[in-house]
């Protein structure tokens, strides 16, 4: 009887995950010219723009009131581009296997256009979802993005070039089968050891033409076509001729395999080749950066895939100070990759043969959940005891004095937010500004210890006695806490963008 219980149990839960199977096929299917469809802005309450009209659910490119176009590039569990439909019925021919190729072609176009006489440059915003996620219009993280897109354009018209011209704002969102069924928590977690795997075959597949051709261009139109611009610091704004190209690319659990697979490689050819060329050629800064940022978010991949990087950014040293290029973020809170990833791949690597303690650790576990990788901690608030205390007084002001959070830029009356926008930009070039004076040696490199208090609260320190200097790397590993990443998904979390944000800016800002 009780045999026959648990039967009709299973073969109830069976029936039910193979119904509610997600779709699997491509939902951004039209592909049209930049001005061939305009969305409106997201609101500031991203439930209000859940549902935009249907012209906008299918198209890529979005084009939101000429503040930033948002692209879309989707991938089917085998890493490949979905295929093309040709029109039936009331139902027009869909193309979803050009959107890579419409994406580039978009950008060159935009590259090569001029408005009123001058050149267009661009600030491309990639972003790759991880679990639950896939790129229906109404998705969570489409919406976040919507939204991240929106500040960015906001950022650019206030922080034009020399010639007034701000960057147009391009998103690239890529997509990939993250939510396989169409069921609630937390049913839907037992997809985690699934789209692991999903994950890595989209990791070796299509996508990795994607990449390589977004850092071609990047390539082409910042040194090439551009006399080999300086790329980072304030210089490079300042400078007559400005990168005409900044990325920043973003991946979140799944995404962060995926975004990792597809330029851990450019990263280590660049790093390694200071060590490989020492005494032929002075030390300099990197040949090239595959991106000006690239952040992974909760990354859900074994460390053992990270050992190559962590080999050679050790070894890199640096000339003077330069903004990262590369920062893996996990938050002590994350089940995810904190619990069920070292347990799923306890089964898996049951057959694996490890040569080390180390090795075997590294296996089982993702690296942010790894003393020996980490480089960096930051907190929501400074500890007791930290070097440079946030909260509080320095020189009789409190620091960030005047600086509003998000839920009070949200009370502003509209009339009042762009001044209050733009005060918060001043207060935070001017918090950084300060940071870089009192911790930058005259070689132009960090201090040994030292500690930043970001606009918002949170505070970065660099970890020490792992043996390694981290003062200047250009790879950081960082473990967070609670209260800037509560959870696995806590990918927009306000303190958590405010700390990006503000990162980001180094870029293009200081020293």
């Amino acid at each position: 009887m009780r045999d026959s219980y648990l039967a009709r149990v299973l073969t109830g839960l069976v029936t039910l995950l193979l119904c509610a199977c997600a779709p699997n096929y491509a939902y951004r299917t039209h592909l049209v010219s930049g001005k061939a469809v305009n969305c409106p802005l997201p609101t500031a309450n991203a439930q209000d723009d859940a549902r935009p009209s249907t012209d906008c659910m299918r198209v890529t490119p979005e084009v939101t009131q000429g503040a930033y176009e948002l692209h879309f590039v989707e991938f089917d569990d085998q890493g490949w581009l979905y295929p093309d439909k040709p029109a039936s019925g009331a139902e027009p021919a869909a193309s979803p296997s050009g959107q890579i190729d419409h994406l580039m072609k978009r950008l060159t176009q935009l590259l090569d256009q001029h408005d009123d006489g001058k050149p267009n440059d661009l600030s491309i915003i990639v972003y790759v979802h991880g679990w639950k996620h896939n790129a229906q219009s109404d998705d969570a993280n489409v919406r976040h993005f919507r939204t991240m897109l929106r500040a960015a354009a906001a950022e650019e018209r206030d922080r034009a070039g020399r010639d007034g011209t701000p960057r147009k704002v391009v998103g690239v969102y890529v997509a990939w089968r993250g939510k396989s069924w169409v069921v609630p928590d937390p049913v839907l977690s037992l997809s985690f050891w699934a789209r692991k795997e999903a994950a890595r075959r989209v990791s070796v597949g299509t996508a990795r033409e994607l990449f390589a051709r977004l850092r071609a261009i990047r390539h082409y139109y910042n040194n090439e076509a551009a006399s080999a611009v300086v790329t980072t610091g304030a210089a490079s704004e300042q400078a007559v001729r400005r990168p005409r190209i900044r990325t920043l690319m973003i991946g979140h659990s799944f995404g962060g395999l995926i975004l990792y697979a597809a330029t851990s490689g450019p990263i280590i050819e660049a790093l390694a080749a200071q060590q490989d060329l020492r005494g032929v050629k002075p030390a300099q800064d990197l040949a090239e950066r595959p991106a000006d940022m690239i952040v992974l978010i909760n990354p859900a991949f074994e460390a053992s895939r990270y050992e190559a990087l962590y080999r050679v950014a050790n070894r890199f040293q640096p000339v003077r100070f330069q903004p990262p290029l590369f920062v893996s973020v996990t938050s002590t809170k994350d089940w995810a990759t904190g619990i069920a990833f070292p347990l799923g791949r306890s089964v898996n690597a049951l057959f694996e043969h490890e040569a080390s303690s180390e090795e075997g650790t590294a296996i089982k576990n993702t690296p942010g959940h790894i003393a020996r990788y980490l480089t960096h901690r930051l907190y929501g608030h400074a500890p007791n005891g930290a070097p440079e205390a946030s909260a509080a007084v320095q020189d009789g002001k409190t620091r960030c004095q005047n600086w509003k959070s998000e839920e009070q830029l949200q009370t502003l009356p509209a009339a009042d937010l762009g001044e209050a926008v733009r005060l918060n930009k001043k207060i935070e070039a001017e918090n950084s500004a300060e940071f870089f004076s009192q911790n930058l040696t005259p070689e132009h490199l960090l201090k040994p210890k030292w500690g930043r208090t970001f606009c918002g609260g949170s505070y970065l320190t660099p970890v020490e006695g792992n043996g390694v200097d981290n003062a200047n790397t250009l790879v950081w590993n960082i473990e967070t806490d609670g209260e800037v990443i509560r959870n696995h998904d806590d990918v927009m979390n306000p303190i958590f963008r405010a700390f990006m944000r503000q990162l980001y800016a180094d870029v293009s800002m200081h020293p």
